[in-house]
Formats: C-alpha cells, structure tokens, sequence
C-alpha cells in the first residue's frame, strides 16, 4: 500500500509527538487515546502544533494518570479519521519522542490496524529521554524540564509534554550540534515512503479541559476543527423529537420509556450514553419534548416522595435528587418544590398531568438494591484492585462475574461512559452500569444503595 509519489530532497525538520494511552504495550493490546504534536524546524524554531483525543471502543485504563474519561471520547475521531491528516504532519520530518521506543511502537501499531506500514521505527528516530541521560545526566520528563526551566503545567496531556519535548529538542541542538545523528535521521526522513492513506478525514477534537484551538492549529488542521455540540438529555430530544405531539401516548410507550430512566439514573447521574440512549428511545416510541419534560419531571417528584416515605431524607440525598433534576432538565421550581426539607405533602400529586401519558409514569422508579445470589461484573481499573472487591463481594454473597450475560445485576465501571466489552453487552441488555462509590454505598449499607452523590 505504499506510494509511489516522489520524495523530498531534504527534511521539513522534526515532529515531535506524544502519545497518552490506555497502558504501556500496543504489541498486547493497549491503545492510543489522545495524540498532540509539535513540528519543529530544523534550527529548533517551534512552527506548529496540534492535538486531538482518539476514539476507541475499550476500557481507558489508568485515567487517573491520564485525566481522560470516556465521555469525551465518544466524541472524539478514531484513528482512522486522523490517520491521513497525522501522516502530512509526519511526512518527511524526524519522529522525535520522549521515549521514542514507546510512542513508535504506538504509532506503527494504529497504521499497521488500519493495513499500512509507515517509515518510522526505533531505528530512524530522535529519542529525547535518551539524550537526557547522556546530556543532562537524568531521565523522566519532569526532571529534564525542572532542570531546563522548561513549563510543563499540564504533564500527562498529549500536547503539554510534546511542547515540552519540543523545547528540549532545541536545547539539545544548541548544545550538541554536531552529533552525527542529527543530519543521519534528517536524511533518512527526507527518503522516507509514506503510504497514499486512504481513510476518510474526521474533524480532531482536543480534549475538553484545554482553551479553544490556536489559528497555529487550525493551518495545520486545515480547517477541520470540532465544533462544541450540546449533548444534554433535554439538546439529544430536541434534535429529533417534535415539541408536542396531539396524539397521547399509551401506557406502553411511557412504561419503556420510564424503566430505561431509571435505569439509567441508578447511579444517580446521566452519563452521556444513558442521554444518547434516551433520546434516541424517545424518538423510536414517537414522544414529544413536551411528554419527556412532563415525565422527567413525574419521575423527579416520586423519588422524592420515595425518600419520604423512608424518613427525613439527608442533606447529601437532596442534594442528589437536585443534580437528577437539573441533567433532566426539569424546571427549577419542581426541583424546588422536591427538594424541600419542610415538606410532608404528596408530591407526586402536586404537579398537573398535562396529557394521559404521563399518568401511566406513576411508579417509574424503583431503587436497585442488591442481594445475596445477585451477578456483578466489573469492569476498568478502580481504587481498590479487582481481587480484593471479588472478595468483597463473596463474602457478602454477591457472584463476581468475568463477563456480562442477561443474568447479570449490575455493572460496576471505573467510567460509566466506558465503551469495554462488558460495558456494550450491559447497554445492549439494559443492565445498570453503576461506578465505584455506589458499590462501595452499597457494601456499606449491607448490600442496600440509595440516591447520592
């Protein structure tokens, strides 16, 4: 699959490129999540820059060292639809890496997915971490930049520790110019082959946390830029369900609706697959944005009745149904009048019912608790090791499972946007997917959970 189109007589300079992943070997399996890249021209001069995340369908790994969750993903182009823009910025310039074996093997990997096999190997690239021990007499990124005085505010983002990188590169062919493979790896990438990439372009999408794109990266973007798109439960409805509908809706159709809310409120929250998957819902039994709203807003007042009837309902339980209200995109003043500590009326009466669909939403929510004999899968890496909650969870008669099946309770995810296996299988057979800090609310309420934060 290689090109035949000519090559360069001398290189365009240097990329500089970092990887974040999903763990530290692509020959096992591991994946890249996001890429930033810096092009650098040959004196040093720091041209160009780029970053975007990357779509893949599996468990992030360790994002607490990452700082990537799934939900930013979703959104995100895979490999394929950057693989053609990511091989122009590569193109006749020196893969420069800090740890180059790594972000090599990476690079290759995800071309080699998608049938291509590219120029660029441990052999014919400038690895940085290699020219710090030897120059600067240590290794890790960090030390190198507290030594340079080089900023690296956000390490771990794709971009910040290419920019830093960058910068290393140039103190390195200031004060080691005349090192040999400088001109040898900058004559190889001016005859490096890169193959004709085929894949159709998606627009990148840097991660959410970082300021808007520079005009530096929209040149070397081509204009192909992300544009922020709403994705709250009440925006997904909106955009393929009408206003109102004259037709009532049967019992049925607002049953379906009511169980696949609640069980995707189970942990409390809406993650941005329940809202797709609502929404979607929605559209296929023919609901109007005026039916959803109303039974959204049923639903928020009978789990407050429900917390009544257990009790005076605690400050942090309130505070949860506040937060269930507003991704649901219920009026302020239901909210209010939910979430009220003084009051003992009947709430589930206290909202009109505007068509007959929302009468049958009556008894929409029922709390998962779990059971002795209840199936729970796990799925991502957790606080505490998955040996150590299977034991956990033996110990309280709760079956640990090693994959997903119909039987299957609940899913507990280290991400409850996680796109892993078991996370699939879960949203197919609309299986509670739950994280963390529920199992451990329910373990510590005797296998019994309730709505918090």
């Amino acid at each position: 699959m290689l090109s035949h189109n000519g090559c360069m007589g001398t290189s365009s300079g240097f990329a500089v490129v970092d990887f974040e992943t999903t763990g530290l070997s692509a020959a096992r399996g591991d994946r890249a999540i996001e890429v930033g890249i810096v092009q650098v021209a040959p004196d040093g001069t720091i041209e160009d820059q780029a970053e975007t995340l990357i779509h893949v369908e599996r468990d992030l790994g360790l994002q607490s060292l990452h700082h990537i969750n799934a939900a930013e993903l979703m959104h995100a182009p895979d490999f394929a639809g950057i693989a053609r823009r990511f091989a122009k910025l590569l193109e006749h310039r020196v893969f420069v890496a800090h740890n180059a074996a790594f972000d090599s093997s990476f690079l290759a990997n995800e071309y080699a997915r998608l049938g291509y096999r590219i120029p660029v190997n441990d052999v014919n690239t400038v690895c940085t971490l290699k020219l710090a021990r030897r120059i600067l007499g240590v290794g890790a990124l960090a030390k190198c930049c507290a030594m340079c005085g080089i900023d690296n505010a956000d390490a771990h983002s794709a971009l910040s520790d290419a920019q830093a990188t960058a910068e290393l590169l140039g103190i390195f062919l200031t004060e080691d110019p005349g090192w040999n493979a400088w001109s040898r790896s900058m004559q190889d990438a001016a005859e490096s082959i890169w193959p004709d990439i085929r894949e159709e372009e998606r627009a990148w999408l840097p991660r959410r946390s970082h300021e808007s794109p520079s005009e530096a990266q929209e040149s070397m973007l081509g204009g192909t830029l992300h544009s922020s798109v709403e994705h709250s439960l009440s925006a997904l409805i909106a955009r393929g369900c009408p206003e109102d509908s004259p037709v009532e809706a049967s019992s049925e159709t607002v049953s379906s609706y009511t169980r696949l809310l609640n069980a995707s409120l189970t942990n409390g929250r809406l993650s941005e697959h329940d809202s797709i998957a609502l929404a979607n819902l929605s559209c296929e039994l023919g609901l109007s944005q005026h039916q959803c709203a109303r039974i959204h807003e049923s639903y928020v007042l009978e789990v407050a009745q429900a917390l009544w009837e257990d009790g005076v309902p605690a400050k942090d339980e309130l505070d949860a149904l506040a937060k269930i209200g507003q991704a649901l995109s219920v009026r302020p003043s239901v909210i209010e009048q939910a979430t009220r500590i003084d009051t003992t009326e009947d709430l589930t009466s206290a909202i009109p019912v505007i068509t007959h669909a929302v009468d049958h939403a009556a008894n929409a929510y029922h709390r998962l608790t779990l059971a002795e004999g209840d199936r729970l899968a796990l799925t991502g890496s957790m606080s505490r090791r998955r040996s150590e909650w299977e034991e956990i969870l033996r110990a309280l008669g709760i079956a640990p499972q090693s994959a997903v099946t119909k039987a299957t309770r609940v899913l507990v995810a280290a991400d409850p946007d996680t796109e892993s296996t078991k996370a699939r299988k879960a949203r197919a057979y609309q299986i509670p997917i739950v994280d963390e800090p529920w199992l451990e609310r329910a373990v510590s309420d005797g296998i019994d959970t309730y709505i918090a934060d």
